[in-house]
């Protein structure tokens, strides 16, 4: 059995998910649970449906079901995708920022959440990790080797916690055990030195035990891999310029080390290059690779297309590190994780929500043209006249494979499953894309009774020939993002050929002829945006804007104008349309998102700052 191929059955088991778990950090933990430890630790059984319950409450983070927000993804406040409809928390923070008393209604209920991020769930999820490594020993038919493993395993989860609280809010408590409800539940924050530090220190001690790889049987489980996946991406967030600063993004008095290092040293840039570089060793030892079938060194990949949506989609794939591992076809788990990726099987065109999945042209604009020279777009700046409809087909064509791969383009069919009606332009009750006769409006009112559409494009990364199949496996960690991480660092670190190779692996892989650029500043904008499109929808860009601290984030990278490409459909065409309908098209900003510095970090929630043991961060 595949003990992490369905994790939502592995919950049902368990009346510990959560068991004499915190209701929010800092309170009395909740006693009265009706399943006690000596039932869950009883049997190997029963222990191994709690750590799979950890497994699925530590690596949502992030996702649908682990935000401060109910509805919909970090993407849409990342200038990557709609920011939602009005109620939707997404759409709170666009207009108007980040808040310690979270996002109005759409805060999950029962949690104590700031800004977008679920600050309860965490203290939550490290409870429940460290209630297992306490009682595993408890366990009669194990032998003492899988308990040590156990124990690896649940450590690694606090740790990956960890490393989010990190790089969210700076310094953050250190908790080491179960707190009971006998306990001193104060706690203030560390440094963040000190909060770095624990974190290395964890995925240290999950090291010494995890195993360097599991059998297909146990996919998904932690792996020295992925904890130095963990370690290398927490070492590159220190090095940042956020946190590697002597001065911090707000003044924050004597508490400034908590929101930076209090000095910069370039140092940091080689721990981070020695914690990627480890990643790499582990994957040459284990069978972990960059998916490359149709290129060398040097060469554009001619399988791009296929590699890179392969790298992202097909589940257990060998790039892939560690995933969140979850198959449910209930879209309604976990807050709606898949529904949120996939609209077209959830919500047909005729209903509001499908504009959640519509791509910024923000984040098209990024893209490449599919021989590695650049795009041409209507700019909302500047172009007056609009474009040809002929023109939106070439560019279409054009464009790099990973845009293919990401993307359902307006009036196209989903080319990541060419042939598949379910993924046409009308499959799924879609029925077609933005645009009126004789209006352009991004908002098709009149088309279906929808009041919302697709704008540019609908998200469709996570899906390569995935058919009828609505779930997917997020990839927490893959191969990719070391790469552009050791290309990062090593320019930073002064040396422009190490970043280059690294780079050019990534580059060549999408297809695409190698960047030559050596100039320190002008090789770290093209790595960013490398970035940007590699790791789309997965995760980076909401978190990595704010740590390069570029001067362009309120100016259309993370907030500022959003803009979406309008069509004008050829009169006498009828719905529903396509491509061939569309007769002009231009950039409209499609809304404005809101910016402050305050936002560089998350807010903790304002009723544990009222208790006077949490420092808030500056400005909120």
């Amino acid at each position: 059995m595949n003990k992490m191929k369905n994790i939502t059955k592995i919950l049902a088991v368990l009346g510990l998910v959560m068991l004499t778990s915190c209701d929010f950090f800092l309170q009395k933990p909740d006693t009265t649970g009706t399943v006690d430890r000596d039932t869950v630790f009883g049997s190997k059984k029963n222990a191994q449906a709690a750590l799979m319950s950890c497994y699925g409450n530590a690596l949502i983070h992030g996702l649908p079901g682990g935000l401060g927000f109910g509805h919909g993804t970090l993407g849409a406040i990342s200038g990557e995708i709609n920011k939602g409809a009005s109620w939707h928390g997404t759409y709170v923070i666009s207009q108007q920022g980040l808040s310690a008393n979270g996002v109005g209604s759409d805060v999950p209920s029962g949690s104590v959440s700031g800004g977008s991020e679920n600050f309860s769930k965490n203290w939550a999820v490290i409870r429940q990790c460290f209630i297992v490594k306490e009682n595993i020993d408890m366990v009669p038919d194990m032998t003492d080797d899988e308990k040590n493993v156990y124990k690896a395993e649940v450590t690694a989860l606090i740790a990956y916690r960890y490393m989010g609280m990190f790089y969210r809010y700076g310094g953050v408590p250190k908790v080491t055990k179960a707190f009971e409800a006998t306990d001193d539940l104060s706690a203030g924050r560390e440094t963040l030195e000190n909060t770095l530090q624990y974190i290395l220190d964890l995925c240290d001690e999950a090291y010494a035990v995890l195993p360097a790889k599991w059998d297909a049987a146990n996919t998904g489980r932690m792996t020295q891999g992925a904890v130095l996946a963990i370690k290398a991406r927490a070492l590159m967030y220190a090095a940042r310029p956020l946190f590697n600063t002597a001065t911090p993004y707000l003044d924050n008095g004597e508490n400034n080390n908590l929101i930076c290092f209090g000095s910069e040293d370039k140092e940091r840039w080689n721990e981070a290059i020695k914690a990627n570089e480890a990643v790499l060793e582990w994957a040459k030892a284990n069978g972990v690779k960059l998916i490359n079938t149709g290129g060398n060194v040097g060469t554009p990949n001619k399988n791009a297309f296929v590699d890179y949506a392969t790298a992202t989609s097909t589940p257990a794939n060998s790039e892939v590190i560690l995933a969140f591992k979850n198959n449910s076809k209930d879209q309604n788990y976990n807050n709606n994780i898949f529904k949120y990726y996939n609209y077209s099987p959830y919500w047909t065109f005729e209903r509001f929500d499908t504009g959640e999945s519509g791509v910024l042209s923000n984040h098209i604009k990024r893209y490449y043209k599919n021989d590695g020279t650049e795009m041409t777009w209507p700019d909302y700046d500047k172009d007056i006249a609009p474009k040809s409809g002929a023109e939106w087909i070439e560019n279409v064509a054009n464009i790099e494979p990973r845009a293919l791969a990401d993307i359902k383009f307006a009036g196209h069919d989903a080319m990541n499953n060419a042939g598949d009606t379910k993924w046409s332009s009308l499959g799924w009750g879609r029925g077609g894309f933005d645009g009126k006769i004789g209006m352009g409006d991004v908002f098709p009112n009149s088309v279906g009774g929808s009041d919302k559409g697709q704008l540019s494009g609908e998200l469709i990364k996570f899906y390569y020939k995935a058919g009828s199949r609505t779930w997917f496996e997020f990839p927490i960690f893959r191969l990719a993002e070391t790469y552009l991480n050791l290309a990062e660092a090593y320019n930073e670190y002064g040396n422009s050929a190490k970043a280059l190779e690294n780079l050019n692996l990534i580059h060549n892989r999408a297809g695409l002829p190698s960047i030559t650029e050596t100039d320190q500043a002008k090789l770290r904008e093209i790595i960013q945006r490398e970035k940007m499109i590699e790791m789309f929808a997965e995760n980076h860009k909401y978190f990595d804007a704010k740590h390069w601290k570029r001067a362009d984030i309120a100016d259309g990278l993370l907030a500022g104008s959003m803009r979406a490409f309008t069509f004008n459909i050829k009169s006498g065409a009828t719905w529903p349309y396509d491509k061939s309908t569309i007769d002009t098209w231009w950039e409209t900003e499609y809304f404005v998102s809101f910016w402050s510095p305050v936002m560089y970090l998350e807010p903790f929630p304002q009723l544990e700052v009222n208790k006077g043991t949490i420092t808030q961060n500056p400005g909120y």
